[in-house]
């Protein structure tokens, strides 16, 4: 009688993946993914920053009473 076993299958997070697939990358690569996801960092800051802002003004207008009715102009300064 034959009996084969299967080799236990080797499971790697897709992080762990992608982080080898960038470490084989070349140093010029490996640079400008860098640049690329502190950019990206940088921009979703930027529009956390402004939706934080936009909260705390229409809060600040709500507590004193100056709620704008016509949507279009809540941004307008």
């Amino acid at each position: 009688m034959i009996t084969s076993v299967s080799p236990d299958k080797a499971e790697i997070s897709t992080v762990d993946a992608l982080w080898v697939l960038i470490q084989s990358q070349t140093k010029a690569v490996r640079k400008a993914l860098t640049e690329r996801l502190i950019a990206e960092q940088n921009k979703t800051k930027t529009q956390q920053k402004m939706v934080k802002e936009s909260l705390e003004r229409a809060f600040d207008e709500l507590q004193s009473g100056n709620v704008h009715h016509d949507a279009r102009n809540l941004f307008s300064k």
